[in-house]
């Protein structure tokens, strides 16, 4: 023994040199595949579902072992929370109360890995199920693989949670005034983050926003009032209210019929210019546009008299008879429940018919017929005159014709 270890210690070399290059082979063998956490980096659940945070270990090579999966959450208020645990032999655990092991569960871990491994069981699929989504759990949440002999990995994934809102639009409906006041209201309930609500409007009106909490933690309402000086061009005029939200495949559209309020606008028709004494069943009307609808109509003249042949009829004024007395300005007043309103209408009575208009419609009548006959002759004309050069222009080019053959056979063009 003594003699051996007094050899040379180059003797000794030759036979310990090659295990420390096999060694290194194996670990980086053993470590070819790099071992990643494969999580999704953003997740959003509805409030009050249940939602799933995926987290798979890649590759899922054999010869990496689990240990544990951790998932965690670092940005909860009460600091870093241990929110679930699976242990390959003591399966999973929920230490926090927060969400806590009534609303958490791991969705596909714990599948056995067969004959050898006793109680052990697989984690490749960490996903976590997290039921009844509550505003308090959003944050960042982070997956975590401890492995041999590759150590841990870890992923991050950001839970969002939100909330489709509950929508509806009304009609306001107002007097007719000078000052701008709301004439349409829109109100987006309960949306988290809070939708956006806009109008269209082919009216020169702006929306006035205001927003308070929802009816459930975390939510936001938004009401938003369509606001324009209502006159009474407004009434009956269709505008849009839009809301748009993230949880929303497309935009949310929702008509409302604008209302007004005012007062009889009135104009009186009628009237030919030719009411002449002796002249029967003529009338005025009355012609009205107002919200709500008139209650009364008042015929008058401004000189106070009546004609005792004229008979006022609602909106309709009939005239049995005219006389001298016609020769006045008539009013209509007209009442509806916002107010009054009036046309006046002048009446020159005249002592025969006035013919002039119906000379004058006749000669105008007489003078479009006589522009139609003179376009006609025109056009015939026209049509004459192209036939004729048309002709002319064939009978050119026949002779022509002809005294190149004469020409080609050797002919006097003048003989025939």
């Amino acid at each position: 023994m003594a003699r051996d270890a007094a050899l040379p210690p180059s003797k000794l070399s030759p036979l310990k040199l090659p295990l420390l290059p096999l060694l290194l082979l194996l670990l980086r063998e053993t470590g070819a595949q790099d071992v990643r956490v494969r999580a999704a980096a953003e997740v959003r659940g509805h409030l009050g579902d249940t939602v799933e945070l995926p987290c798979h270990l890649l590759p899922p090579a054999p010869e990496i072992r689990v240990s544990q999966v951790t998932w965690l959450r670092l940005d909860a208020p009460e600091g870093n929370q241990n929110v679930a645990i699976f242990h390959p032999q003591y399966g999973p655990s929920f230490p926090s109360p927060k969400p806590g092991k009534e609303r958490l569960s791991f969705v596909n871990a714990g599948q056995s890995t067969g004959a050898g491994q006793g109680t052990e069981l697989e984690v490749r699929d960490a996903t976590l199920a997290l039921r009844g989504l509550t505003v308090e759990d959003e944050g960042n949440y982070t997956c975590e693989f401890a492995t041999f002999p590759r150590g841990t990995s870890r992923g991050v994934t950001w839970l969002r949670v939100i909330a489709q809102p509950q929508n509806h639009a009304e009609t306001q409906e107002v007097t007719l005034s000078l000052d701008p006041v709301p004439v349409a209201r829109c109100v987006s309930t309960g949306g988290r983050p809070p939708a956006r609500v806009s109008w269209l409007s082919p009216l020169d009106g702006e929306a006035r926003e205001s927003q308070v909490s929802g009816p459930l933690p975390g939510t936001v309402t938004v009401t938003s009032r369509f606001t324009l000086i209502p006159l009474g061009q407004a009434d009956g005029v269709k505008v849009t209210c839009k809301v748009e939200h993230e949880s929303f495949e497309e935009p949310v559209l929702l008509p409302v019929t604008l209302s007004v309020r005012y007062p009889p606008e009135v104009s009186i028709s009628g009237y030919d210019d030719n009411w002449y004494v002796g002249r029967s069943e003529a009338s005025l009307n009355c012609d009205v546009r107002s919200k709500p609808e008139p209650t009364g109509y008042d015929w008058s003249t401004t000189s106070g008299v009546f004609p005792a042949s004229a008979v006022a009829q609602g909106p309709k004024l009939i005239v049995h008879s005219v006389d001298r007395l016609f020769n006045t300005t008539f009013i209509c007043t007209v009442t509806n429940a916002v107010g009054t309103g009036h046309a006046e209408q002048v009446v020159l009575v005249r002592e025969t018919p006035n013919t002039a208009g119906a000379g004058a419609t006749g000669g105008i009548i007489g003078g479009i017929i006589a522009a139609i006959i003179a376009t006609a002759v025109a056009a015939t004309g026209v049509l004459i005159c192209r036939q004729q050069r048309k002709e002319q222009r064939l009978q050119g080019a026949e002779e022509v014709e002809e005294y190149s053959e004469s020409t080609h056979l050797g002919q006097d063009p003048e003989s025939c």
